[in-house]
């Protein structure tokens, strides 16, 4: 008994702290719930929004991706992921179609995602790799072709050279290497690389 009398104040004092700490909790305000009530679109119904491309297409480095009218594309966020803008679709087969989408960054990045008719993902391939551009000692460039057999060619060029203090080149130094892959999109819409 006398050990239930000894706690009795330590209780009471565990308990007072912990209801000041409840009041102070209880005034600060509470975050509402908020309800995402963005309309579902079909795939379909989104994709029918996009200008055709055309093909062959080819793009480079300096590339304009002239942007038509403003998609409202909060309501396809189930086929984009954050920040992607879509540019262009192409058929692939009756029953999967492929868009060019465009993810800004320092330089824009395209890449081709597959879909089914009902919007589900089958693949998707980037179509740049390294920034374009030249600082001493090295330029980079890159183009790409999507050709009418749903071939795509990716030609990387990168120019390298040693340099001096003042950044002027040294002679003899300078050593291009020029990668080409290509890739094919099958009538299922998986992207393979051919080797």
């Amino acid at each position: 008994m006398k050990k239930l009398l000894c706690l009795l104040p330590l209780i009471c004092f565990f308990a007072a702290c912990s209801r000041d700490n409840t009041t102070q909790y209880e005034t600060n305000p509470s975050v509402e719930q908020v309800i995402d009530e963005t309309p579902a679109v079909s795939f379909a119904s989104f994709a029918s929004e996009l200008p055709v491309l055309s093909l062959p297409f080819q793009a480079g480095c300096s590339f304009d991706y002239a942007l038509g009218s403003r998609l409202d594309t909060t309501a396809a966020t189930a086929f984009l992921q954050p920040h992607e803008l879509p540019y262009r679709r192409f058929p692939v087969s009756k029953d999967v179609t492929a868009l060019l989408l465009l993810y800004p960054a320092d330089e824009t990045l395209p890449r081709i995602r597959t879909y089914t008719a009902a919007g589900v993902q089958v693949d998707e391939q980037d179509l740049k790799v390294s920034p374009c551009g030249e600082e001493p000692g090295i330029r980079h460039s890159e183009q790409y072709t999507i050709q009418k057999d749903l071939t795509i060619v990716h030609v990387d060029s990168t120019t390298r050279w040693q340099f001096d203090a003042e950044y002027n080149e040294l002679p003899n130094t300078r050593k291009l290497t020029v990668t080409r892959k290509q890739f094919k999109i099958s009538s299922t819409g998986d992207i393979t690389e051919i080797k």
